[in-house]
């Protein structure tokens, strides 16, 4: 028994850990993390066989083309051609140029020496680690670059149900680390931009007392009367009489009424939902209410301009890409359009690619996590706006206060 309550108790520990804030985000890091060893195991290979593959088909058209090229100079008389033939050579020579461009694009050979796959100076593998957590990261996203994919059966198989795990899995994450941020960012501002002014005011301190433990009062005893709790005060000059008896306690009541009584005073409480004795509810005093303060779509909209603009000067810096073509790099991941036309990475001839890509992965991460945050500080903010519009049109009731 004694193990089994253990195991039962680790197993709920970890459960708990795994779906707090840290453990989903922790999930998601290494969901990422797996499906680029797994994307890297099952594509990197077939990636250099395409490669030959393409070759082998690009050569002899490329021997083909030369030939067509020497043989349209032979025919015309190379250099020493009249202006009428010249014009027809150009008008073969382009028929011929034409042909080539177009096998070239239907082949999809990007010119790399396959031979010098994994070599210091060869070219860099699309399915890298760092490209395939890139990948596995677009994946879980939605944002689908389509700048690499599946290739292979399985690697298309496994695709499929590594997006079924992994997007309801980054969703549930940004829900859940959108709402921490917001609540975060919301007591920053609150406690900032607000100086204090967005606290919540404090109640009234409510002590209640139980009617059951009339032992704790010591010598007062009361009498109910219609809706109201009567304590009377007997004289403690009475040490013969029992002060517990029903007699004595009506002829203190009775004697309360005369005024010439001064010792025997009396106290009407009105009735309380009365609980336990003691019990004072002042825990929540100092914390500002939540769900009260909004953050203006101004500031939001400030935060989510900043993160862009800061991505365009670090992708800019990294790349060499102008402000306006990374800033519509990252506003096209943020937003999950992801059109693809712009990815990081791509220039095979920096030899810090992977580090780009890396980087890459984590400014995507962070931007939908923030991104999460902004939403839903601004779903706040509108609704509270409409539901002060509805107030001022009679359309909405106003809440009572807590």
């Amino acid at each position: 028994m004694g193990k089994l309550e253990k195991k039962d108790g680790c197993c709920r520990t970890l459960t708990k850990f795994l779906f707090s804030h840290i453990g989903l985000c922790l999930m998601v890091v290494l969901y990422c993390v797996a499906g680029g060893f797994i994307f890297e195991h099952l594509e990197k290979n077939n990636e250099e066989q395409i490669c030959y593959e393409s070759r082998s088909e690009y050569e002899p058209m490329q021997s083909k083309t030369i030939n067509s090229t020497l043989k349209i100079f032979y025919d015309y008389g190379g250099a020493t051609t009249t202006e009428q033939s010249r014009e027809l050579m150009i008008i073969q020579l382009q028929s011929v140029l034409e042909t080539f461009r177009n096998n070239t694009l239907a082949i999809g050979y990007n010119g790399r020496w396959c031979q010098l796959y994994g070599q210091p100076n060869g070219p860099t593998y699309d399915w890298s680690w760092a490209g395939a957590v890139l990948f596995s990261v677009t994946v879980v996203t939605t944002i689908g670059y389509g700048h690499i994919a599946p290739k292979t059966v399985w690697g298309r198989l496994v695709c499929i149900a590594y997006a079924i795990l992994g997007v309801p899995l980054m969703l549930l994450c940004l829900a859940v680390l959108g709402d921490a941020l917001a609540n975060i960012f919301r007591y920053i501002y609150s406690q900032i931009c607000c100086c204090g002014t967005c606290k919540k005011k404090k109640e009234n301190k409510v002590i209640s007392m139980n009617k059951s433990e009339k032992t704790s009062l010591g010598s007062w005893e009361s009498n109910e009367k219609s809706d109201a709790i009567i304590f009377s005060r007997i004289p403690a000059s009475c040490p013969k009489e029992n002060l517990n008896s029903k007699d004595s306690l009506n002829r203190s009541v009775d004697s309360s009424n005369s005024l010439d009584n001064p010792v025997i005073n009396k106290v009407k409480i009105a009735p309380l939902d009365l609980t336990s004795l003691g019990d004072v509810t002042d825990s929540d005093d100092d914390d500002f209410d939540e769900k009260k303060v909004t953050v203006p779509l101004t500031i939001t909209m400030i935060v989510i301009g900043g993160y862009i603009f800061g991505g365009a000067v670090l992708f800019g810096l990294w790349e060499g890409r102008d402000w306006l073509q990374s800033a519509y790099f990252c506003f096209i991941t943020l937003s999950t359009i992801g059109f693809g036309d712009v990815v990081p990475g791509r220039d095979f001839d920096n030899s810090q690619v992977q580090t780009q890509l890396m980087l890459g992965s984590i400014y995507i991460l962070f931007g939908m996590a923030i991104l999460s945050m902004c939403f839903s500080l601004m779903q706040e903010e509108i609704l509270a706006k409409a539901r002060w519009i509805g107030q001022k049109l009679g359309i909405v009731e106003k809440e009572a206060e807590d």
